[in-house]
C-alpha cells in the first residue's frame, strides 16, 4: 500500500460515515439509534391536539376561602395570639405552647423569641379576615390589649390545620 492510498482510506471512511448519517442508515456494526418518527402521509403540518388533561406544571389559582375555612382560620388565629401574648412565660414554656401552632417557616422565625418583649397579654375581641383570603392562605386581624395583630396563616389543603407563618402588630405601639 502506498502513502497516497493510506491517506485516502481514512478520508473515504469518514465520507461514508457522514453520508450514512445523512441517509438515516447506520453502517453495519456501527452504533444503533432510534429511527426518526414517521411523518404523516397527509403531509399536514398542523400541531398535535392539546391534551385534555393538564399536568401539575399548570398553575391554578387557589379557591377563595369558604365560610367554614374563614371561621376555622379566625379560631386558629385567636388561639395563636392567645399563646403568643404570654410575656410572663419562660422562653421554653412559650416555645412549647407556640411550636404546634406554627408552620415550618413560623417555627424558624420565632425560634429564640423572648416572650417578655411581647406587649400584648390578651385577646380582646373576635378576629376578622383580611381581603384576599384563599382556602390555603390568609391573614386574620386579632385585637389585643396592645393593639391589633396581623396573623398570616397557611395550610397545605382544605382538611389540614391552619398554622401561623407570622404574627405582627399592625401599628407601632
Amino acid at each position: 500500500m502506498n502513502a497516497r492510498t493510506a491517506t485516502a482510506i481514512p478520508l473515504l471512511m469518514a465520507a461514508a460515515i457522514a453520508l450514512a448519517g445523512c441517509s438515516g442508515e447506520v453502517p453495519s456494526g456501527g452504533p444503533q439509534r432510534d429511527p426518526l418518527p414517521a411523518t404523516s402521509s397527509t403531509g399536514s403540518t398542523e400541531p398535535s391536539p392539546t391534551p385534555s388533561v393538564y399536568d401539575d406544571a399548570t398553575a391554578q389559582p387557589a379557591p377563595e376561602a369558604s365560610e367554614g375555612a374563614q371561621d376555622s382560620a379566625v379560631t386558629a388565629a385567636e388561639k395563636v395570639v392567645r399563646a403568643y401574648a404570654q410575656p410572663d412565660l419562660s422562653p421554653d414554656e412559650w416555645a412549647q405552647q407556640m411550636t404546634p401552632l406554627l408552620s415550618q417557616s413560623g417555627a424558624v422565625a420565632y425560634e429564640g423569641q423572648d416572650p417578655t418583649t411581647i406587649p400584648a397579654t390578651k385577646v380582646t375581641g373576635r378576629g376578622t379576615i383580611v381581603d384576599g383570603a384563599t382556602d390555603v392562605a390568609l391573614n386574620v386581624l386579632v385585637p389585643t390589649d396592645a393593639g391589633e395583630y396581623n396573623v398570616a396563616l397557611s395550610r397545605s389543603g382544605g382538611s389540614a390545620p391552619w398554622l401561623a407563618n407570622e404574627i405582627r402588630p399592625t401599628s407601632d405601639r
